[in-house]
């Protein structure tokens, strides 16, 4: 029985979506899509109205970026006919191919594949319809099983598989590439374990390796988080994991088992004071200076510093501390830390709280918008680079299809997937900006998600610092906080802000401010200096 035939639009309005997913350079690039799509348009009377692309992008994700903004639009659109090339370019997932297809032909819209001239108003074309999208399905799930399977094999054997360990390197054994250690960096996670075992703080341990010039497998520098991975890594007492396979002895041990145990013993003590983090230390304990990057001394211009000193009787206090005053080339006092991060704390949660100053920054963003990303070259180079990874990509797996499985190809493949990864999301970030230019709308909707958020959150906070916040300058008689996205300067003395009970931001006292978010001087009392 035929498919009861969908009333379609009476008009000669058309929409096309074009995907390339890199994986086969036999695919008809997105360039190629549309000019034959186009072509078919204009032998058939339509005009092609939206265009929507993915680019590098696999059929088997549902969340497409074009794909779901096509999507989102059909209905509104009531276009006549939607072109694509072939039933893989909507998908490759046949669950995802039906629901997609039911949303654009109960909007009145048929679907005309150019390389699959398929009637689909027939028995017959319903039938072949269905076998090549289960066709599309199964070409995809096949290439992934090859490639797994050979990934799977060198996992079973413990050989590499693309993954770089600091302290190895591999070497050739039997034909299979293998973990051997690392003569010139495995001392380093001896001593790294050795030293974490016996109470010296991650920073500590990051800071020498980094002044030693010391990198990462990844080639950057040690940073705790870094390191609290690596101190985790059981790979370093000779156990090989790859996904479910675990491979006792499967690589040379560097730390033997009682200084492991010992540092997992830390690791998880560390991790019962996770309330420090709100207090503002890391998890080793030490102080967490969050507004390093931020604040900026307003005598010199230089960045202010986190420090700490220990009085006589044993305590230790927290400041803040321009970096050249330390050299001796400014006069700038020290501040502490506690008292400026609450007074900060206090400004963006202002911000934030303030639905009125959280629009007026939302409209300063647009402009900044506008000017800032509508004439850029940066977009357009993530895009080329992403180009050539792709090109990349696609070379590697023809040969995987050939028959070419080998491990240099293999870890070849992963590091150019995982730099593909890290310039899609730049992409997405970079065309997030593009829109916001283009609706003001959009921005405050945006804005709005930070109303009223949780400042108890380390998180949340540090997020909302770094969004909203450019430069905190902070003078002896006064802070001034500047924005990304505004250039205003409004001053407000300290008896202004004070509200009654002695909050400088009480609600009642200053609702009479229509610039005080960002761009703003605040004039402080002076506990807050140390001489």
């Amino acid at each position: 029985m035929a498919r009861r035939k969908t009333k379609l639009n009476d008009n000669n309005l058309a929409i096309a979506y074009y995907r390339y997913s890199s994986h086969s350079q036999n695919e008809a690039s997105i360039e190629q899509q549309r000019e034959l799509a186009h072509e078919w348009a204009d032998a058939h009377g339509l005009k092609i109205v939206r265009e929507y692309e993915d680019a590098a992008i696999s059929g088997t994700k549902e969340d497409r970026p074009g794909f779901q903004l096509m999507l989102s639009e059909v209905a509104k659109i009531r276009p006549n006919t939607l072109i694509a090339w072939k039933t893989d370019r909507l998908g490759r997932d046949k669950y995802v191919l039906a629901m997609a297809k039911k949303t654009i032909r109960d909007a009145g819209c048929e679907i005309h594949l150019l390389a699959e001239n398929i009637p689909t108003d027939t028995a017959e074309g319903i039938l072949i319809e269905g076998l090549m999208e289960a066709l599309a399905e199964y070409y995809s799930r096949n290439l992934s099983v090859h490639i797994q399977r050979g990934m799977d094999f060198n996992a079973e054997h413990a050989n590499f598989n693309g993954h770089k360990v600091f302290g190895f390197k591999t070497e050739k054994v039997d034909k299979k590439r293998k973990y051997v250690i690392d003569p010139d960096t495995a001392p380093f996670v001896q001593l790294m374990f050795a030293k974490y075992a016996e109470g010296e703080p991650m920073q500590s341990i990051c800071d020498e390796f980094n002044e030693a010039g010391l990198r990462t497998s990844r080639g950057n520098p040690f940073g705790v988080k870094t390191m609290h991975r690596m101190l985790k890594n059981r790979a370093y007492i000779g156990e090989y994991r790859h996904g479910e396979f675990v491979v006792p002895g499967g690589m040379p041990a560097l730390v033997d088992g009682e200084t492991f145990d010992r540092a997992q013993k830390r690791l998880a003590e560390n991790k019962r004071k996770g309330s420090q983090r709100a207090r503002g230390m890391d998890e080793d304990g030490a102080p967490r200076y969050w507004l390093t990057g931020k604040l900026y001394c307003g005598e010199c211009g230089e960045t202010m510093q986190g420090v700490s000193g220990t009085s006589k009787t044993g305590r230790t206090y927290y400041y803040y501390y321009c970096s050249a005053q330390r050299k001796k080339l400014c006069t700038k006092k020290k501040v502490k830390k506690d008292w400026i991060e609450d007074l900060v704390t206090d400004v963006l949660r202002y911000i934030i709280d303030d639905s009125e100053n959280l629009m007026s920054l939302a409209v300063d963003a647009a402009v900044y918008y506008k000017e800032h990303y509508k004439e850029t070259g940066y977009l357009e180079g993530l895009e080329a680079k992403r180009k050539e990874v792709e090109k990349g990509i696609a070379n590697l797996m023809k040969a995987i299809e050939g028959g070419a499985l080998s491990d240099t190809l293999i870890e070849r493949l992963n590091q150019l997937e995982a730099q593909k990864a890290s310039l899609n999301d730049a992409i997405q970030a970079e065309n997030v900006k593009v829109s916001l230019c283009e609706d003001e709308h959009s921005i405050k909707a945006y804005f709005e998600k930070f109303l009223h958020a949780d400042f108890d959150n380390p998180e949340t906070r540090d997020k909302i610092l770094e969004y909203f916040v450019d430069k905190i300058y902070l003078y002896d008689e006064k802070l001034v906080v500047t924005s990304w996205y505004s250039e205003d300067k409004t001053e407000i003395t300290w008896d202004m802000l004070k509200g009654a009970d002695g909050d400088p931001f009480v609600k009642g006292e200053a609702a009479e401010f229509d610039c005080f978010p960002l761009g703003s001087t605040i004039y402080k009392v002076n506990d807050m200096l140390i001489s």
